[in-house]
């Protein structure tokens, strides 16, 4: 059977969400990043982020619960860096992977952009999965060609292009 989700932009009200899944993967040791956020500091970058080129999207189950983020931050010219982020208790459920494809379509029809990229913890082998289930394919990550706003560091992490 198919789980029913949904997505919309991120609204002000949606920051603690974001923070908390942020500080759950940083502890998880999913982000580069080892420090966590409070509140104060989150909630300047969230309102900054919100009035960027950056897109944000929240998923919510069929109850309407929400769950998860999917962020498209613009690396360069119409080229978009995508992260996403669940809370622990809805990993391995699968909605992640449908949130994904719902933003990446809903951005996709509005946006157009050029690329899309993402680079994933080699260790974290369910969130690349959810990327080559949407369509991305790993590539070999390389300076000069590609551009992201998080450092990739090829011998840890895998780096994915939408097809």
């Amino acid at each position: 059977m198919r789980k029913i989700i949904s997505v919309s932009s991120a609204k002000i009200e949606d920051a603690k969400l974001l923070l908390k899944i942020h500080n759950a993967s940083v502890k998880g040791g999913y982000f580069n990043s080892k420090n966590l956020i409070v509140y104060k500091d989150h909630i300047e970058w969230f309102k900054k982020k919100l009035k960027s080129n950056s897109k944000i999207y929240i998923g919510k189950n069929s109850i309407k619960k929400k769950f998860g983020y999917v962020r498209l931050d613009e690396v360069k010219s119409n080229i978009f860096e995508v992260s996403l982020g669940n809370l622990p208790s809805f990993y391995g459920k699968g909605l992640g992977s449908l949130m994904l494809e719902k933003s990446i379509k809903k951005f996709k029809k509005k946006y157009k952009p050029k690329k899309i990229i993402a680079g994933v913890k080699k260790f974290n082998v369910r969130s690349a999965k959810c990327f080559l289930k949407n369509k991305f394919v790993k590539v070999k990550f390389d300076k000069k060609r590609h551009f992201t706003i998080n450092k990739i560091d090829p011998k840890k992490e895998y780096y994915f292009e939408l097809k």
